[in-house]
């Protein structure tokens, strides 16, 4: 997300003198634009980026269209897509999102654009190219975005000569998934802080730093409002920050001794309450233990609070509720336990709550929900929690996803409860211990509309021969471990599905040759069945398609890709 948002603010700030100025485009101008046109294939991107962080699929929607394409020769060069003039020379350049392929020449013709004041190149595919030296020919660069654009190596130090650099995005990140492709000189750090003095935003996610953060970085850079080290590789102690710093993002760099001044081992200081202005802080995967200090919830400008994947243990304050303007908070994968404070749900602004695979422990409440609730993400997955759904969930209208795996509900499950979530695209709530089985006819007469999870729960998939209109566009489909013990046929009707699980279960006779006939299916999992073959083997098969029949009968088990 903040990947994002980092994009929108290049994206934003160039906003444009063209129509203002009554000068045409220089013809020097001109021709280098069309020579940097040149330099490069269009080609169409991945329509969503995909980052990867321990194994959890995040996906941000990346609008690509090519800017270039519409550049002619006989037009004024200041009326371009992405092109900002003042007095007819360019001082800025967004060619973000602009599907630009190819290597980057050291001698770019970019660089004669010399009154550059804002370069955005990112999310472009530079195809593992370096960085050209030639940067700091760029003199009067304000604000330089290279995120996601695919270049590699050592970032040269060239680059700190651009002293007048206010927003600096230098994210390493391929197309398909986040791995660090770019690496600093241990000393790169240090001479940041000493030359870029101006810079309000930096973003080095997913950069090789392998150091530690010095603390004239932070004593030196006295204008900085948002720092993003995410996945650097960081170690020793993070220093004493300011309290004018808006948004941190320290995440994935478990060698951290110590994300924040004054630690206490791996706790978080008290002092963070100081910090006043800030409104995103990140501490995820960074092995930090302790209790959450209660200062912490007194950043009443918080609107993104993670807290995943560490040590953290204790319980959650119940005044939560201070941070009026919380949007996201993510405690996943700690240990905290107690109760799970029933006032997050009091919260109007909160849109997505994730406190999964944790010890919490208690019935399962949700208090009173905000009339105004925003909240579109809820995750209270693999706790301690007992007893039956509230029927106030009906309340959060806007909730799109819901996991509410190993709920010990110790009774029957009412699927009616689900029916006014109108939103809910996706439902999990595999191993939820009911004491009778869930019907399945019942469950897909509602929402979820593309992905469901019943797995580890008895399951009744009688009198199904067919689904709702709504619920034949289910794409993902888990019943693993249900006690089936037919081929469920209703299946045959979903049009959309792209994946099924139907493991461990008692399934016999032949797999269906409806199976192969799904237009969209490409993974089916049916191992630890009863299965015995194949009522038709696929003869013609469109696309790639896996089927697990491990440990089946013997003559059929295997794992093949079709």
């Amino acid at each position: 997300m903040i990947g994002t948002i980092f994009l929108l603010f290049f994206s934003i700030s160039s906003f444009s003198y063209t129509s203002a100025s009554l000068t045409h485009c220089h013809p020097d101008q001109r021709d280098a634009l069309l020579e940097f046109k040149n330099e490069f294939e269009l080609r169409k991107p991945p329509e969503f980026f995909e980052e990867i962080t321990q194994g959890d699929w995040t996906w941000v929607n990346v609008s690509s269209y090519p800017k270039t394409k519409s550049w002619e020769n006989n037009t004024d060069c200041c009326y371009w897509d992405g092109i900002t003039c003042d007095s007819g020379v360019v001082i800025g350049l967004d060619l973000s999102c602009s599907c630009l392929h190819g290597s980057f020449k050291p001698n770019s013709s970019l660089f004669r654009l010399r009154h550059l004041w804002n370069l955005n190149l990112a999310y472009n595919d530079f195809n593992a190219s370096s960085i050209p030296t030639r940067i700091n020919e760029l003199m009067g660069l304000q604000r330089l975005n290279l995120s996601y654009t695919s270049f590699s190596g050592k970032i040269p130090t060239e680059i700190l000569h651009l002293t007048k650099l206010v927003s600096l995005g230098l994210s390493s990140s391929t197309f398909k998934r986040s791995q660090s492709l770019l690496s600093t000189e241990k000393p790169f750090l240090s001479q940041l802080s000493q030359n870029l003095t101006n810079l309000r935003q930096l973003d080095m996610s997913y950069v090789n730093l392998s150091s530690e953060i010095p603390q004239m970085m932070i004593s030196n850079l006295t204008s900085l409002r948002s720092i993003r080290l995410h996945g650097c590789n960081l170690f020793g102690r993070f220093p004493r920050l300011s309290p004018t710093i808006r948004s941190i993002d320290l995440s994935v760099n478990p060698h951290l001794e110590s994300s924040l001044p004054e630690f206490n081992g791996r706790k978080i200081p008290s002092s963070i309450g100081n910090l006043s202005h800030l409104n995103i802080l990140d501490f995820g995967y960074n092995n930090l233990a302790g209790e959450i200090p209660t200062a912490l919830f007194n950043l009443t400008k918080l609107s993104s609070l993670s807290l995943a994947s560490n040590q953290f243990t204790g319980t959650l304050p119940h005044n939560i509720t201070s941070l009026s303007n919380l949007n996201i908070f993510n405690a996943a994968s700690n240990s905290f336990f107690g109760t799970v404070p029933s006032t997050f749900f009091n919260i109007p602004s909160l849109e997505s709550l994730d406190l999964g695979d944790n010890q919490f422990s208690g019935p399962l409440e949700f208090g009173n929900i905000s009339s105004m609730s925003k909240l579109q993400r809820l995750d209270l997955s693999k706790n301690n929690l007992t007893g039956p759904i509230p029927t106030s969930i009906s309340k959060l209208v806007n909730l799109e996803r819901l996991d509410l795996s190993y709920l010990n509900t110790r009774g029957p499950l009412d699927v009616g409860i689900f029916r006014h979530l109108k939103s809910l695209q996706q439902l999990t709530l595999s191993h939820i211990n009911t004491t009778i089985a869930i019907d399945l006819n019942a469950v897909l007469s509602s929402p979820p509309k593309y992905a469901l999870d019943l797995s580890g729960n008895y399951v009744s998939v009688e009198n199904m021969s067919s689904v709702s209109t709504l619920s034949s566009q289910l794409m993902y489909l888990f019943l693993s471990g249900c006690g089936i013990t037919v081929f469920p046929e209703f299946i045959s009707s979903l049009q959309y599905i792209s994946m099924i699980d139907l493991s461990n279960n008692s399934i016999k006779g032949q797999v269906p040759a409806w199976l192969w006939r799904l237009p969209e299916l490409h993974y089916a999992e049916l191992s630890y069945n009863a299965i015995n073959g194949f009522k038709e083997f696929p003869k013609d098969v469109s696309r790639t398609m896996m089927t697990d029949l491990f440990h089946n009968a013997s003559t059929i088990s295997s794992r093949g890709v079709f």
